[in-house]
């Protein structure tokens, strides 16, 4: 029993001087952690890139040496190992665990938890990796502007833009740490959503998919579009956001066969501009403003600018 703890103490260390030198560009170090063969594996997922599988010592050491991750003090001394399950047999372990890290990189927020197997082999007496497995628990760029709920609508998480957007929200409110929409009909459609993304992940496969949540503004204001996402077993209610409908409304138009002008236009009325001050804003007349509304209408098969600001929206699910 003495030597299987020091076999776990020599393992656990193992991962965290892997992750120090990876986040501190410590290559030397770095090279020292694992099984220099061709069968040495290093696969994946994460959100900016999607699954990747690369096979071989040389390969990965020379990926890791070209384009390094950015250094982070943080990410190397600070994140924790957790649930961690580790079975050693001989000269031959496994473990599965999770790692918190303290900090997102290249602009992705989220709860930073990264899902984590290793295959360990003793070779001389010491413990190197001989199979590195990630799946990144993040929301990557979804997670800028949302909330993270259970199926109870409970807040788990916020992002810091989610927050900001939520002090200034018309629409949403947090009640007892649960989001709830102040238009009742908004409300029950977010119940609905809730229980439909939940249900993603009761299968021995997990599903994905996002529906779309209407808030009607009335009084001449664009309606608001929220998205329920339910992926990779999470939960994310994303919050209607001006740089997010702009994106969306870009890939919208080109579905629709919109003119740039018309784009133009379709973006304003999204922001909830009049007619006049379409026109205004675009320095054109009033009757040239009508007619480009007039062919949106026609292309998208609307007729109202409430139903516009829905459909383009809407168009284009987050996932």
């Amino acid at each position: 029993m003495p030597d299987n703890d020091a076999d776990r103490d020599a393992i656990i260390a193992l991962i965290h001087r892997n992750r120090a030198a990876i986040w501190t560009h410590d290559f030397a170090l770095w090279d020292t952690c694992f099984v220099h063969a061709p069968y040495t594996t290093r696969l994946g997922w994460w959100r900016p890139g999607g699954i990747f599988v690369r096979q071989g010592f040389d390969e990965l050491a020379a990926r890791a040496r070209t384009a390094p991750l950015p250094v982070s003090l943080p990410n190397a001394y600070e994140t924790t190992v957790e649930n961690l399950t580790l079975r050693i047999a001989g000269d031959m372990a496994w473990a599965v665990f999770e790692q918190h890290y303290p900090e997102r990189y290249d602009g992705y927020f989220g709860p930073g938890i990264v899902h984590e197997m290793r295959v360990f082999e003793r070779h001389d007496g010491e413990w190197k990796i001989a199979v590195l497995c990630f799946l990144d628990g993040d929301a990557g760029k979804l997670s800028q502007v949302a909330l993270r709920l259970d199926s109870a609508g409970a807040v788990l998480w916020k992002s810091p833009a989610a927050e900001r957007l939520l002090a200034d929200s018309d629409d949403l409110v947090i009640r007892a740490g649960r989001a709830h929409f102040r238009d009742r009909t908004a409300d029950r459609a977010l119940d609905a959503a809730l229980a439909w993304a939940a249900n993603l992940d009761t299968a021995y496969m997990s599903g994905h998919g996002a529906v779309p949540i209407v808030v009607e503004a009335g009084e001449g204001v664009a309606s608001r579009i929220y998205w329920v996402v339910g992926d990779a077993g999470m939960i994310l209610l994303l919050l209607a956001d001006a740089a997010v409908d702009e994106d969306r409304l870009r890939v919208a138009t080109q579905i629709y066969g919109l003119s740039p002008a018309q784009q133009r236009v379709a973006a304003l009325v999204a922001e909830g501009l009049s007619l006049a001050q379409i026109a205004e804003r675009m320095a054109i007349t009033p009757n040239t403003a009508r007619t480009h509304l007039d062919r949106i209408f026609e292309k998208t098969g609307v007729r109202n600018q409430t139903a516009l600001v829905r459909v383009l929206l809407s168009a284009v699910s987050p996932v």
